[in-house]
């Protein structure tokens, strides 16, 4: 072997790694950032679940348990009422996860020895519905310990959306909006810089065509593709998983194109940015997959997160789309009580347009 020839691809290596700086520092910066995301963003545990009271005694015994609630780490009481109609309401748009309801004979209860209280729960993310439970059970059980070991209280709890508490109604879709972010994106951030690395540019800056026309000329055939993808994807979920589809399959179809059009200017501006096909298929990947998977609600609830990356996941677009979908699939709901949602996807779309027009103009591709 000679170790000069091997000295010289070595270098030729090293002088192109040095000559494409945005491949080294995605080469480099990727496992602080993996270690950084999944460190912080993964917790399996219960941290300030919102909760509503629903409190139809006024007594000792129930000021005391709600106080215990109340001070625990794994729940925040965001809601104290004496309307079961507004807690429903407020579980629905998601605003709680779970309310506790005690009944109005709930101290006599206590004293004859047969408490019963009721733990209604949104069950559209069974997992974390199984962990309210535990730990509500974990919680009065400590209570009653305090107190001397009285007898048992009985918690009936309902899940609502998701009576069976089946894990797999919740993550269908969550993988519908992760696997149309990825080939949304991929399927654009790949088209400009394809004709960028081809030269097709320099030809088209000889006709009347504007940076407006192309853009939307590129996007309208992966618009339909990916509308193509989405149907196949909510036939399967339906079909064959079995996931209800409560709601408006037309407005689902509308929002899903909305977060279809927000993914694919994403991988426009990628692809224009990147100006090859190599570079811009890696740095799609990074900024949909990971962000979808760890930062959207997807696996693991947005509101166990680090404070910083709570704010850092209202610029993730599937966060947006998976609190809609999961509302209309599992819920029911109309996006008119989810319309922040949906206003900050077009907001979105809207910055994504306006970066990709602005940084096509900067580099002179079209006038």
């Amino acid at each position: 072997m000679n170790m000069q020839h091997v000295r010289a691809i070595a270098r030729k290596e090293v002088w192109h790694l040095l000559r494409d700086p945005r491949s080294l520092a995605l080469i480099l910066l990727m496992p602080s950032m993996l270690l950084f995301l999944f460190g912080y963003a993964i917790r399996l545990d219960l941290y300030e679940a919102p909760i509503a009271i629903v409190q139809e005694s006024r007594d000792a015994a129930t000021e005391d348990l709600i106080a215990q609630f109340d001070a625990s780490r794994a729940f925040r009481v965001v809601l104290r009422s004496n309307d079961r109609r507004e807690v429903a309401t407020a579980l629905q748009r998601g605003e709680i996860w779970a309310a506790l309801i005690f009944p109005p004979d709930y101290a006599r209860q206590l004293a004859r020895g047969e408490a019963r209280i009721q733990w209604l729960l949104d069950g559209v993310d069974a997992n974390t519905a199984r962990l309210l439970r535990n730990y509500a059970l974990v919680l009065v059980n400590d209570d009653l310990l305090r107190q001397g070991g009285q007898p048992p209280i009985r918690i009936e709890d309902r899940t609502w959306f998701n009576e069976t508490k089946e894990s797999q109604l919740a993550i269908i879709p969550g993988v519908i909006a992760m696997v149309m972010a990825v080939v949304g994106a991929m399927m654009t951030s790949l088209t400009i810089a394809r004709e960028m690395e081809q030269g097709n540019l320099v030809m088209l800056r000889t006709t009347p065509l504007t940076r407006r026309e192309f853009l939307l000329g590129k996007l309208l055939p992966y618009l339909l593709v990916g509308l193509l993808d989405l149907a196949i994807a909510i036939a399967v979920a339906v079909w064959v998983f079995g996931v209800p589809l409560r709601g408006s399959l037309p407005v689902l179809l509308l929002l899903s194109m909305l977060f279809l059009l927000v993914v694919m200017l994403q991988g426009a501006l990628i692809s224009i940015n990147a100006g090859n096909q190599l570079l811009a298929s890696q740095m799609a990947m990074v900024s949909t997959f990971l962000p979808a998977f760890l930062l959207s609600g997807f696996i693991f609830a947005i509101e166990n997160m680090p404070t910083v990356l709570q704010y850092l996941t209202l610029i993730v677009p599937a966060r947006y789309y998976i609190t809609l979908s999961r509302a209309i699939f599992l819920k029911g709901i109309t996006p008119l009580l989810l319309w922040t949602q949906a206003l900050a996807l077009l907001l979105i779309a809207l910055v994504f347009l306006q970066l990709t027009l602005a940084k096509s103009k900067k580099l002179g591709l079209l006038p």
